[in-house]
């Protein structure tokens, strides 16, 4: 079953003269537009709230830093967790404007008999070094021009952050930090993967997906199969406008091409002429990958827009022979309810409350993947609630019209094919509102690609920050939380032998809200939920945020 996907919907026109052009646009394109307004240069550097906020290269360049230990580090826990995100906000007289604008920061937690050391460097990205020596933003970022070009149109310079090649393209990998073969990479959604050495997590080498395959964006969270294959879906905004599935082999040797071994896996046309879905992530089972293709578009001429009137469409492919169990597949994904997601993420609102004002909600779809109508077999569209366009992707099976088609157990997703031939289907909500849960893991080497049970996620941005812990088929939640403290995206770590899938820990950096307090790394039961362990810096030290991470057990290459 897939790996949890994010998707914002319901879109609704925001700005009125993009909308008398070109009939809607997204909040996306709000803030994008806002980014890139030249009559309104980026604030100068001051002060922020939060302490997350606060670092600049003197404090977010530690390490290696002995820690207090509270509690017992399991003695089995022998490796390091490396982690990615944003930490650097203000350059020179250049304050960046969006969370996802904030340069990189790597961290790396080693774990070695019950002892625990923390190191935390500035990724030394040609991004960050050319602003530090110009001493201000050189490379437009997410939300953040870098100067305003009067030969540029608004539109040309938004899309600067995707240019192709490392022309005026940001290579400021911020958001993810994921093992392949023997490399350390870091990514963002941008083609661009920096191999970092684990040890000084310096850049080792520097290297674009679509130097040998036609992507402009690929997303910055890979799947892996049993054999250490990575997959990554790309997006290709030259004519046909096609979804790129790629798979890359691990390298043999330091001295091979690491991306040498990239091929196309599938493609799939956009169902717009001019313009392609946004996709922060992608679905992998066993069998087959999953495209969420979301009404949040990019126009291929090089400007954001989108099909508001539209509502996500699946789109299944054959990764080899075979189907799910009992001819289902199961797509979760946290998901917002609206576009707005992006405007609260803006540095200056986050740090006024360190409060979001929009919160995701866990779904699960259910897909049949076999149908067959009265005998004969039909080629049918999968579609989701409010849909007006829908996309062909499924044959065979027997089915009635109007006939709820899900039998997984534990669910209340529907699929109801329709007279049309469509399969209109429901989630299943798994969280509320309330929930908050963002940043969802899973036992990935023991459950990617089959059937799991238990997610792992933290309630980020929220007025009740905490880990939280489903239990997908009693939809029952465990919870751990500390006032004045925002617990990070949880990482679990499988107990050596283990056979039960919740049988490990979580390990999660927790940030002190409260400069007088230290931040450190919480070591959490993963079964009961309960605190094991926590690794504290001195109060003194600042911690950045980090997105995602990954464990490398001691017996790795490192």
């Amino acid at each position: 079953f897939p790996q949890c996907l994010r998707c914002p919907v319901k879109i609704r026109p925001q700005i009125p003269f993009l909308s008398r052009f070109f009939g809607a646009a997204s909040t996306y394109v709000a803030t994008m537009a806002a980014a890139a307004d030249e009559t309104q240069p980026p604030p100068s550097a001051s002060s922020y709230k939060q302490p997350y906020f606060q670092l600049d290269p003197n404090t977010a360049n530690n390490g290696p830093v002995d820690t207090d230990i509270i509690g017992q580090v399991p003695e089995w826990l022998e490796g390091s967790l490396f982690r990615n995100g944003p930490g650097i906000f203000t350059v020179g007289e250049t304050r960046l404007r969006h969370l996802f604008d904030g340069f990189a920061v790597l961290h790396r937690f080693d774990l070695h008999q019950g002892k625990v050391t923390y190191t935390s460097r500035v990724l030394d990205s040609e991004s960050w070094e050319r602003s530090v020596k110009a001493n201000r933003l050189v490379t437009t970022q997410f939300g953040t021009y870098a100067h305003p070009d009067p030969c540029k149109t608004l539109f040309s310079r938004v899309m600067s952050y995707f240019k192709p090649r490392w022309e005026g393209r940001t290579d400021n990998t911020s958001v993810n930090i994921v093992e392949h073969g023997d490399r350390l990479y870091t990514l963002t959604e941008t083609p661009v993967m920096l191999s970092v050495d684990p040890k000084t997590l310096q850049i080792a080498q520097k290297d674009t997906l679509d130097r040998v395959i036609a992507v402009h964006m690929s997303t910055a969270h890979p799947h892996f199969d049993r054999e250490g294959n990575m997959y990554n879906l790309g997006t290709a905004f030259n004519p046909p406008n096609n979804y790129n599935i790629i798979k890359i082999a691990p390298a043999k040797s330091k001295d091979d091409d690491p991306l040498s071994t990239a091929t196309l896996q599938a493609s799939l046309t956009s169902r717009w002429t001019w313009s392609m879905g946004y996709n922060h992530s992608f679905g992998m089972s066993r069998d087959h990958y999953v495209i969420l293709e979301q009404p949040v578009t990019m126009a291929s001429f090089k400007f954001l827009t989108c099909n508001w009137r539209r509502a996500s469409v699946f789109e299944n492919f054959d990764k080899h022979p075979g189907v799910e169990e009992n001819g289902e597949l199961v797509v979760d994904f946290v998901g917002y309810s609206s576009l707005d997601v992006i405007d609260s993420l803006y540095v200056d609102r986050l740090d006024e409350t360190g409060v979001a004002s929009v919160h995701p909600i866990f779904r699960r779809y259910v897909l049949p993947l076999s149908l067959r109508t009265q005998g004969s077999t039909r080629l049918l569209r999968t579609t989701s609630k409010d849909n007006l366009g829908t996309r062909d992707i499924v044959t065979g099976g027997h089915a009635e019209v109007d006939q709820n088609l899900v039998r997984f157990p534990h669910s209340s997703a529907t699929a109801v094919l329709r007279k049309d031939g469509t399969v209109f289907l429901t989630p299943d909500i798994i969280t509320e509102d309330g929930s908050h849960m963002e940043l969802p893991r899973i036992n990935y080497d023991m459950a990617n690609g089959t059937r799991y049970r238990y997610v792992y996620g933290t309630s980020l941005f929220s007025h009740s920050a905490q880990l939280k812990k489903l239990d997908l088929d009693k939809k029952q939640e465990l919870a751990w939380g500390e006032e004045g403290y925002q617990p990070g995206e949880p990482v679990f770590v499988s107990r050596p032998g283990a056979v039960e899938e919740d049988d490990g820990v979580i390990l999660s950096p927790v940030i002190s809200l409260d400069s007088g307090k230290p931040c450190f790394l919480l070591i959490l039961d993963a079964g009961t939920f309960k605190e094991l362990a926590r690794a504290v810096t001195p109060a003194s030290m600042k911690w950045a945020l980090s997105f995602h991470g990954t464990y490398l057990p001691q017996n790795k290459p490192q």
